[in-house]
C-alpha cells in the first residue's frame, strides 16, 4: 500500500507538473501576445462557467471514490445522470447569455459564453474517467491524456494568438484542452459508459455527493465572486491584473494542492476506520506540502517583480502586489486540503459542508468591507489573505476532533519550514541587491534558493527531508 501511494503520488504530480509546465509555457508567450483585457473577459466568463461544471464534476467523482466496492452499474448510473444535469446547465447559460452581456454592457460575450459552456458536457464525461482513474489509482494514464490535452490545446492557441485572433485564442485553447483530455483518456482507459441505469444504486452516491457538490459550490462562488465584482465595479484590465496575480502561484501551488486531493482520498478512504493510519496518513501530506510548497511560494513573493518584468512584460507589472499576496494565501491551502480530505474520507461530507458554510459567510463578510469601506481591488485581494487565514483554523479544530490532528501540531507542521524559507528570502534578496542583469539574477536566485534551503534542511535534520530521502531511495530500489 505504501508503494502503492507513492507510486501515485508520483505519476499525480507528474501529470501536474508536467501539465503546470505547459501553462505556463504558453501563458507566457499568449501573456506577450494579448491584451490584458483579453484575460478580464475571459476571467468573468470562466466564473459562470466554473459554477457550472461544479454540478458535473465536484461530488459526483468524490462519491464514486468514497464506495469501495463501485461496480460498473455504479459509473454509468453516474454518468448518465451526470450528462442530463450538463446538458440542462448548457442550456440555461445559452438562453441567459444576452442577459450577461447586457449587464456587462458588452455584446461579444453572447457568442462567446455560449462557445465556452460547450466545454461542460465534455467534463461531465472526463469527471467519471477521473473518479475511474482515481479509484483505480492508475494515475499513470491520466498523465498522459492531461499532459496531450494541455499540449495541443497550446500550440493551436498560441498559433491563433499570432494570427491576431485576440481573445478567441484563449476561448479555443479552453474548449480543445477538455476535449482532447477527454479523447486521450478514452484510448487509454478501459471504462465506457454502459446501456444501462440504476435510481437504487444512484440515491446513496447522490446523498453523499451532493453535499460535496454544495460545499464545492460555495468555494467556487467564493472565489469566483472577486472577479464578478472587480468585472463589474472597476474594468477588464483590473480584472486581468488580478486574474494574472492568482494565476501565477496558482499554476505551482495548485500542482501539489491538486496532487494531494486525487491522492490522499482515495488513499484515506481505503483506511477510513482506521484511526491511526488516518491520522497518519493526513499529517504526513500536510507536513510534505508545507515542506514543498513554503520556500517556492515564499521565494516567489520576494521575487515576484523580476518574474512578472522578465516574462510577461512590463505592461502586467500592475499584477505584482496581487501575486505576493496569492502566494500566501497558496501557502495555507494544504494544511486546510489535508484537514478536508480527512473529514471527506470518514464520510461526513456534512462536516465538510458546515466548515464551509461558516468559513464563506466570514468572507463575505471580509468582502463587503473590503468593497464598500476600502473600495479597492487591492483590498479585495487582503480581504481573500485573512479569510483563508481565518479558514485554516476553522478547518484545523474539526479535524482535531474527529481525526485527533492537534492545531499545535498543524501549526509546527506548516511554520517548521516556515524558518528555514525565511532565511533563503533573505539570501536571494541579497543577490537582487548584487546582481543587475535581470535574467541573471533570477537564475542566481533560483539556485541559491535551492542550495539555501536544502543545505538548511540537511543541517537541522528535517524529518520531512529525510523522509523523502527515504523514499525516493526505496522508489529507485
Amino acid at each position: 500500500m505504501p508503494n502503492k501511494i507513492f507510486s501515485s503520488v508520483f505519476w499525480v504530480y507528474l501529470e501536474n507538473t508536467s501539465s503546470q509546465f505547459i501553462s505556463f509555457v504558453v501563458t507566457v508567450i499568449l501573456a506577450r501576445l494579448l491584451e490584458p483585457s483579453h484575460y478580464g473577459t475571459i476571467a468573468l466568463l470562466t466564473v459562470f462557467i466554473a459554477l457550472a461544471q461544479v454540478f458535473v464534476t465536484n461530488g459526483i467523482s468524490s462519491a464514486l471514490i468514497q464506495k469501495k466496492d463501485a461496480d460498473e452499474l455504479d459509473y454509468s448510473s453516474m454518468f448518465w445522470f451526470n450528462l442530463l444535469v450538463s446538458l440542462i446547465l448548457y442550456a440555461i447559460l445559452f438562453i441567459t447569455a444576452p442577459l450577461i452581456s447586457d449587464y456587462y454592457n458588452q455584446e461579444e460575450l453572447t457568442t462567446v459564453l455560449r462557445i465556452l459552456a460547450l466545454s461542460i458536457p465534455l467534463s461531465a464525461y472526463n469527471c467519471i474517467q477521473q473518479a475511474y482513474v482515481s479509484s483505480k489509482m492508475i494515475f499513470k494514464k491520466s498523465f498522459i491524456s492531461n499532459a496531450g490535452g494541455g499540449l495541443l490545446s497550446g500550440v493551436i492557441a498560441v498559433i491563433m494568438a499570432f494570427l491576431d485572433c485576440g481573445l478567441w485564442a484563449l476561448v479555443v485553447q479552453r474548449i480543445l484542452h477538455v476535449a482532447f483530455n477527454t479523447f486521450l483518456l478514452m484510448l487509454v482507459v478501459e471504462w465506457r459508459p454502459k446501456a444501462c441505469f440504476s435510481l437504487f444504486r444512484l440515491k446513496p452516491m447522490l446523498s453523499f455527493g451532493w453535499r460535496i457538490m454544495t460545499t464545492s459550490f460555495m468555494f467556487t462562488a467564493y472565489a469566483q465572486l472577486r472577479s464578478l465584482i472587480i468585472g463589474k465595479r472597476y474594468s477588464a484590465a483590473d480584472l486581468g491584473y488580478y486574474d494574472r496575480g492568482y494565476s501565477f502561484p496558482s499554476l505551482i501551488a495548485g500542482n501539489i494542492d491538486s496532487t494531494i486531493t486525487r491522492v490522499l482520498f482515495p488513499a484515506l478512504a481505503q483506511v477510513q476506520k482506521e484511526s491511526n493510519s488516518l491520522l497518519e496518513k493526513a499529517r504526513r501530506a500536510a507536513k510534505t506540502s508545507a515542506f514543498i510548497m513554503t520556500p517556492i511560494l515564499w521565494g516567489l513573493a520576494v521575487m515576484a517583480q523580476p518574474v512578472v518584468q522578465l516574462l510577461i512584460g512590463e505592461k502586467w507589472l500592475p499584477c505584482v502586489p496581487y501575486l505576493q499576496i496569492m502566494c500566501f494565501v497558496w501557502w495555507l491551502q494544504p494544511t486546510q486540503t489535508c484537514s478536508a480530505q480527512a473529514i471527506k474520507a470518514i464520510g461526513r461530507s456534512d462536516l465538510f459542508l458546515y466548515n464551509e458554510i461558516i468559513s464563506k459567510i466570514i468572507g463575505l463578510f471580509l468582502l463587503v468591507l473590503a468593497v464598500f469601506v476600502f473600495d479597492s481591488v487591492f483590498a479585495i485581494a487582503i480581504m481573500f489573505l485573512v479569510g483563508q487565514i481565518i479558514a485554516v483554523f476553522i478547518y484545523g479544530f474539526c479535524s482535531q476532533s474527529y481525526i485527533g490532528y492537534k492545531v499545535k501540531y498543524q501549526l509546527y507542521d506548516l511554520f517548521v519550514p516556515t524558518w528555514m524559507s525565511l532565511i533563503m528570502c533573505a539570501c536571494i534578496k541579497g543577490v537582487e541587491l548584487c546582481v543587475n542583469n535581470l535574467l541573471l539574477c533570477m537564475i542566481l536566485q533560483c539556485i541559491v534558493g535551492v542550495l539555501v534551503y536544502s543545505l538548511l534542511s540537511f543541517i537541522s535534520h528535517n524529518e520531512t527531508f529525510c523522509f523523502l530521502l527515504n523514499a525516493l531511495n526505496l522508489k529507485k530500489k
